[in-house]
């Protein structure tokens, strides 16, 4: 198991690990360890590596998303969309793997910083695809609601009550598609995330059209929070990571952070001059929402399996963990 890893190495050799939790969400997992981290031995990383780790942690949120969108259009055999998402993709990984030099296992956020600084012309980069991509983004919108057989198959289709929502401990876009307004983001501002005006989407119809429309809506208020950190983001201030990490004091912590696919978290359990956490607990914010199923596809169709397991937005890595 993944968590007995985390008690087995150490801080440092964990990090390229927590990547592996999820293939399309991979900095946002190696963020929320080393927030974890952070937070337990008391590093405070400059205000110029926060903005970087959020304009990365929403590229990623993105890329996400988009790969979402393939995986679900695709199962309702709308096929033109298995191709575009994973296009507009590309132009982020590109943009990841020259700042990090790796294509998907990033190892890039590090304890107190980052693995390097901006390359030049990163900004000018993600401007161009930002700029591209909301004319896209408009545009994939627009084909999908015209799709009288994209509405039909998402309508209606695994509706999950608000109540049960709660009661299930859905998470992440699934929730907020059953009215909950909750984002760790804005419940519980980490990082520079309170610099930022952006809105959490909520839609209340509770069904796979519901899910389907605020992942959507997210990619919009991603783009809008990356231009935001752009425009302030400090010319100064150093990313060098802490060389040496080693807790003064006994700490046991939990950490949460917002997954493009809900609340991630990590309890560890951390020694006095330990080199690593003597306990690592996840928590999978797909892993949550797997439990959704037995209540989604009940008193439906066999073949509303497909858009239901795939409006949830499972990566089994986390799951299986």
């Amino acid at each position: 198991m993944i968590e007995k890893i985390g008690e087995d190495h150490t801080f440092e050799q964990f990090i390229p690990i927590t990547d592996r939790l999820c293939y399309v969400a991979n900095m946002s997992w190696e963020y929320g360890y080393v927030k974890a981290l952070e937070e337990a031995l008391e590093i405070q990383p400059s205000e110029r590596t926060e903005y970087i780790r959020v304009i990365v942690l929403e590229l990623q949120r993105i890329a996400s998303h988009l790969v979402w969108l393939a995986a679900y259009t695709s199962d309702l055999g709308v096929m033109t969309m298995l191709l575009y998402p994973y296009r507009d993709r590309e132009f982020i990984l590109d943009i990841l793997e020259h700042l990090t030099g790796a294509r998907m296992m990033y190892n890039y956020i590090r304890p107190g910083g980052l693995r390097n600084d901006l390359y030049e012309g990163f900004e000018k980069d993600v401007e161009k695809f930002l700029d591209y991509f909301e004319g896209r983004l408009e545009e994939y919108y627009d084909f999908l609601d015209r799709s009288e057989v994209f509405i039909m198959r998402s309508k209606n289709v695994g509706v999950l009550p608000k109540d049960l929502a709660i009661n299930l401990g859905a998470t992440g876009p699934v929730l907020r598609g059953s009215g909950i307004k909750a984002d760790v983001r804005k419940l519980e501002p980490y990082s520079v995330y309170s610099d930022f005006d952006f809105d959490i989407p909520v839609e209340t119809g509770g069904d796979c059209l519901a899910r389907y429309r605020i992942r959507f809506e997210e990619m919009k208020q991603s783009m809008r929070i990356i231009r935001q950190a752009l425009a302030k983001l400090p010319e100064n201030g150093s990313v060098e990571p802490v060389k040496r990490l080693r807790p003064k004091k006994d700490v046991t912590i939990y950490s949460r952070t917002e997954d493009p696919r809900g609340e991630q978290g990590f309890y560890l359990v951390i020694q006095k001059n330990a080199k690593s956490a003597y306990r690592v607990k996840i928590k999978s914010p797909a892993y949550s929402n797997l439990s959704l199923f037995p209540y989604l596809i009940r008193g439906g169709k066999l073949a509303d399996i497909p858009p239901i397991v795939a409006s949830v937005d499972l990566c089994m890595g986390e799951v299986d963990r």
